[in-house]
């Protein structure tokens, strides 16, 4: 099949190019416009070259005008085509008619000399003429060229690009060829500006994100002595065309190589980033140049919920932990932060149907979104760029994909999507083992949700809050209090009667430590200021609603030995048993949720924690000293990681 392909591949091209060399050249050029637009609505590259160009450039660009971009690109290379069937009818006297050389005495000065020059250029413009151009100028290049896979069709360029002079050199040729051209006093022309893969070239930041960048151009021209033309090719308007020669590249007398290769691509990944961000339709996007990046960017989406911010801020953290990708150390990572507010509630409500039906098409029409959402979170949508999107809560899911499908960014979920997005694919979904009902493909269950209590801080906040205590070392227990919420209600009774037992329980020598929640309800927060603050056992009572300090909670983790949470917070829950310490959920409410006492059951069986009422809280606190510390906090973080690290 390839065979035959490659056959008919050949035989189409010559005969096209035989038409393309008796036509007008302004015929040409508009055939040439149609194909590529034809091209541009067929090809699923354009996404990726829409996708580049916004992380590239940024706001520098709309959205209209970013698409408009792409388009003219696929015109200029439907163009460039039709041009190279052209090449054996160009002469002298068409390149001083239609081509434009600025610095034309940089290169004669540069080439003449008693030594070869690598000329040095990226797919811009048509690059292709740049050597049909030095050739009939009596300087033919011998020009690296990537190989295509039919035979036929690959012999037929070459021959094309040989028609002048020129020498066309597959990317397989070996490091002594090309210096016997070099040692001829030759051109030899390279294309610089794709990836070095994975493990190839140097890191380097490329608008922005670092990136691999090929060294071999430069470790040659060091080891050889000759010089690096950087040059550039740009379409002007109709046939017309500039090229661009900038100044030679050479190694100081007291540069070592690995100093020269430094110096030389940062100035010439600086003179491409200038030609692109000015002809931003003439490089060629699409191309995944980032597919091996060092940058990744992080975009949290939030729905205010401070306990969703607090999982999307932990999953962020331990990506950032990862310092290396492919054995290679330097990686960074930009965090961004979008708070999603909705224009209404009734607007809110039925963005998920409108999201379903728009995804496919999402890509480039984010200022449809403009109905749903506040002025100020759709400038925030529009803007943002990620590698990856973040988001907890299921009244996110929607954006969270309409993003990803924007930026070609991978999608990290946490919670369970609710119908029909729990069936689609995440890079990870991140789902509570507490959850019933289908899950998305590629989803992860954990028991605890995702928190991060980095040692450093932690012991930091405990040494803030130690300073503002009577007597820090008698701290044995720290109580956090939660509140109201669906059908549970906090008992101000039933905590009256714990606090009652507390004191008791911690002996002469013990004191404690409290917090309560927002939506602690304000007959038990009456209760707490009559009290508990007047305990002299209560070294410290923080209400929520009247202030709160940010080493409040991970001060109270750092200073006690038993951390006391009641159960309506998974969230909090799973931070306390995150913290490894030993931890008492205490029944002071009604009605908890289905949810919530499934999640208390997987962690009473993974022995994480103890149950306790106010009437049998002495003697589960007794129970906490036989009871061995439980793994699965080290368990699930390292499961985690993993499959971040897969992901990345």
């Amino acid at each position: 099949m390839r065979a035959l392909l490659d056959l008919s591949g050949y035989y189409a091209l010559r005969v096209l190019s035989v038409v393309m060399r008796r036509l007008p050249e302004s015929v040409v050029s508009f055939l040439g416009a149609c194909l590529g637009r034809v091209v541009f609505l067929v090809s699923s590259r354009r996404r990726v070259a829409y996708a580049d160009l916004k992380a590239a450039l940024g706001s520098e660009h709309t959205e209209r005008e970013r698409w408009g971009v792409v388009r003219r690109q696929y015109e200029h290379l439907g163009k460039m085509g039709l041009e190279i069937l052209r090449f054996p009818v160009l002469s002298r006297g068409w390149i001083e008619k239609n081509i434009r050389i600025s610095n034309l005495e940089r290169f004669e000065e540069t080439v003449g000399g008693d030594h070869g020059t690598l000329l040095m250029t990226g797919h811009f413009g048509n690059w292709e003429l740049l050597q049909i151009v030095s050739g009939i100028f009596d300087k033919p290049i011998h020009a690296l060229n990537r190989t295509q896979k039919l035979n036929r069709i690959n012999e037929y360029l070459n021959n094309l690009r040989e028609t002048h002079g020129s020498v066309a050199v597959s990317r397989g040729m070996r490091l002594r060829d090309l210096l016997r051209a070099l040692k001829r006093k030759e051109l030899v022309g390279i294309l610089a500006d794709q990836d070095a893969g994975r493990d190839g070239g140097v890191i380097l930041p490329f608008f922005g994100r670092k990136t691999t960048v090929p060294t071999g151009a430069f470790e040659l021209a060091y080891r050889t002595g000759v010089p690096i033309l950087p040059a550039f090719i740009v379409r002007g308007e109709g046939l017309r065309h500039s090229i661009y020669v900038e100044e030679p590249l050479r190694a100081g007398p007291q540069e070592n190589e690995a100093e020269f290769v430094e110096r030389g691509l940062k100035a010439y990944v600086g003179l491409l980033e200038n030609y692109i961000r000015k002809f931003p339709e003439q490089w060629l996007w699409g191309t995944k140049r980032w597919k091996y990046a060092w940058t990744k960017r992080l975009l949290i989406l939030s729905d205010g919920k401070p306990g969703h911010r607090k999982q999307s801020e932990a999953v962020a953290k331990k990506i950032q932990k990862i310092r290396t990708q492919y054995g290679r150390p330097g990686m960074e990572y930009p965090l961004e932060e979008i708070e999603v507010r909705f224009r209404s509630p009734l607007r809110k409500k039925f963005f998920p149907v409108f999201a379903f039906f728009l995804m496919p098409w999402i890509q480039g029409r984010l200022r449809w979104l403009s109905f749903f959402f506040a002025p100020e979170t759709q400038r925030q949508i529009e803007k943002a760029g990620a590698d990856f999107i973040l988001s907890a809560g299921a009244s996110l899911v929607p954006l969270s994909l309409c993003l990803s499908k924007e930026n070609r960014a991978k999608s990290v979920v946490l919670m369970k999507p609710g119908f029909p997005f729990n069936l689609f694919r995440y890079d990870l979904a991140i789902v509570p083992g507490h959850d019933r009902g289908p899950v998305p493909p590629n989803a992860m269950r954990l028991l605890l949700t995702p928190h991060e209590l980095a040692p450093d801080s932690v012991k930091k906040a405990g040494e803030i809050l130690a300073a503002k205590l009577r007597d820090p070392r008698r701290i044995k227990a720290a109580v956090f209090l939660g509140g109201n919420t669906r059908d549970f209600c906090l008992d101000a009774g039933k905590t009256a009667r714990f606090f009652r037992a507390l004191c008791p329980i911690l002996g002469e020598t013990g004191d404690y430590l409290v917090t309560t929640s927002r939506r602690t309800p304000e007959e038990v927060v009456a209760f707490l200021k009559e009290h508990v603050r007047t305990d002299p056992r209560c070294q410290s009572l923080v209400v929520a609603n009247e202030e709160n300090p940010p080493e409040t909670v991970a001060g109270m983790m750092a200073l006690a030995e038993v951390l006391v949470v009641t159960e309506d917070s998974i969230s909090m829950i799973s931070e306390a048993v995150g913290s490894g310490k030993k931890v008492l959920l205490l029944d002071l409410g009604t009605n908890l949720p289905a949810k919530h006492r499934r999640f208390i059951e997987l962690l009473v069986l993974k022995s994480a924690v103890l149950r306790a009422t106010p009437d049998n809280f002495g003697e589960q606190w007794a129970r906490l000293e036989n009871t061995p510390a439980s793994g699965v906090v080290s368990e699930e973080d390292e499961t985690l990681q993993k499959r971040l690290q897969e992901i990345l």
